[in-house]
């Protein structure tokens, strides 16, 4: 019969473990919850933003760096969780800071029009 000393010494070493693991888990977690909310705000200040510009409004290019920013630091702790994801949103805001040079095959190729980033955001969802 094993020693009851050394089988609690084991099981709560296993405990640890355990902890350590679910530890990692609840980070993990933290740093997509901290990704996606970066990629709604930045997703929501765009559609709102275009559809004021849909809306007749003129442009606003203090708007449209405010957009380029939230883009490229959405893509920052999205880079952990899905690059391909994290780099679409540096050319996003890319874009944002000077949409005139972006032909319209240059923005097709590059995957970064509002429908394509969500549908990659709710499939991001769905794996989580």
């Amino acid at each position: 019969m094993p020693d009851p000393m050394i089988v609690l010494t084991i099981f709560d070493k296993f405990l640890k473990i355990l902890g350590l693991i679910r530890e990692g888990e609840i980070k993990r977690d933290e740093k997509i919850d901290k990704s996606l909310k970066a990629l709604y705000k930045a997703l929501n200040e765009t559609k709102s933003y275009v559809a004021s510009l849909n809306e007749g409004n003129a442009r606003n290019r203090q708007k449209e760096y405010d957009i380029a920013y939230m883009w490229q630091e959405a893509s920052v702790p999205i880079r952990h969780i899905d690059p391909d994801l994290a780099y679409r949103c540096f050319l996003k805001g890319s874009y944002w800071l000077e949409p005139e040079s972006w032909s319209e095959a240059r923005l097709e190729e590059s995957r970064i029009a509002l429908d394509q980033v969500l549908d990659s955001i709710k499939s991001l969802l769905l794996k989580t």
